[in-house]
């Protein structure tokens, strides 16, 4: 198939290291093929501004014949991809080679996945780790984003235990294990934790397989009398929010849309507490400005570029704002 160098040339181990003191931090490759005004369009759709420098083009095609794909510099083996192709066949992997299993997640829309006879179909935001030993057809249905995890078998051994059968099974969205998971995955992918030394790096890639083994020693889901109620819906909603703060097109309407509701339900659970919806994303998104003004060691690290990344589209709205809550100026927090 035409991506399968592509694809070798693109995946590294997810144990890789790289130098002790490396700077941590998301990173946007996009396809060779995407066109200059594709790359604002996606770049506004995914981060809701275009990125300053950050639209690094990749030699060759990406996982999924994706247009674009988030991950981070260092790699630690999470990807985003993003207007995945359909369909998409991965080669098997031989000997040698250096991505061997993988963790399978669509963000929305249906994955059917084919292997050797046997298919499972994933719906969105369920799950399923996959021995890429034999040749593995994907087929996307109304599939906007699909999350990858390369994984290392050193680290979790009940890799290697499982026949591919055996593995190749589909987890329900509702696993404990895939929910931690599938939040912490977002937050590393979005750089929200400083892991700018070779150790730190090394302890979140544990994490990530650590979380990865507890999903595949239960891969159920919790029983219905184990659905949480209000306050466990709302803790769910705000973590599904925390993942898209940096998305200007963030709404009431997107956040019910996930959860098959209406706005009103949504704007009640948040009532419960004493505030709005727009008050909540509002506060989530100050604090991040914040974290990330206090933690910048890059003085070309400008106000501007952190109130974008964190989901503004008026600056003088966010410097009002910033000062209402915290009682100083970005510009002070950032003096220090």
């Amino acid at each position: 198939m035409r991506d399968e160098v592509a694809v070798a040339a693109l995946q590294r181990s997810a144990g890789a290291k790289a130098a002790e003191g490396e700077s941590f931090a998301p990173f946007w490759l996009v396809s060779g093929e995407a066109a200059p005004e594709e790359v604002q369009a996606m770049a506004q759709k995914v981060f809701g501004h275009v990125p300053d420098g950050d639209d690094i083009r990749a030699e060759a095609a990406l996982p999924f014949a994706a247009r674009s794909m988030l991950t981070t510099r260092p790699d630690i083996g999470l990807m985003s991809c993003f207007s995945p192709a359909t369909p998409w066949v991965w080669p098997a992997r031989q000997g040698g080679q250096e991505l061997r299993y993988i963790l399978v997640r669509p963000s929305d829309g249906r994955c059917v996945i084919d292997q050797a006879g046997r298919r499972i179909s994933l719906r969105a935001r369920d799950a399923a780790v996959v021995d890429l030993a034999r040749e593995t057809r994907f087929t996307l249905v109304e599939l906007g984003r699909i999350d990858l995890i390369a994984l290392d078998p050193a680290r979790l051994p009940a890799l290697a235990q499982l026949a591919p059968d055996e593995l190749m099974q589909a987890i329900p969205r509702g696993n404990r294990g895939l929910q931690v998971l599938a939040h912490y995955g977002a937050l590393l992918l979005r750089g929200l934790f400083p892991l700018n030394s070779a150790p730190l790096r090394d302890l979140a890639i544990g994490h990530v397989h650590d979380l990865i083994g507890v999903m595949l020693a239960d891969r159920s889901a919790p029983p219905v009398t184990a659905t949480p109620r209000r306050g466990g819906r709302l803790a769910a909603i705000k973590a599904d929010i925390e993942t898209r703060l940096e998305r200007r097109e963030l709404s009431i309407d997107m956040i019910a849309g996930l959860y098959g509701v209406t706005p009103r339900a949504i704007q009640k659970a948040f009532g419960a507490e004493g505030r709005t919806f727009s008050d909540y994303v509002l506060e989530r998104r100050l604090e991040r400005a914040w974290l990330k003004l206090m933690s910048a060691e890059d003085a070309a690290v400008t106000i501007s570029s952190v109130a974008f990344e964190v989901g503004f589209g008026d600056l003088s709205y966010f410097n009002r704002s910033f000062r209402k809550r915290f009682g100083r100026s970005p510009s002070q927090v950032r003096a220090g």
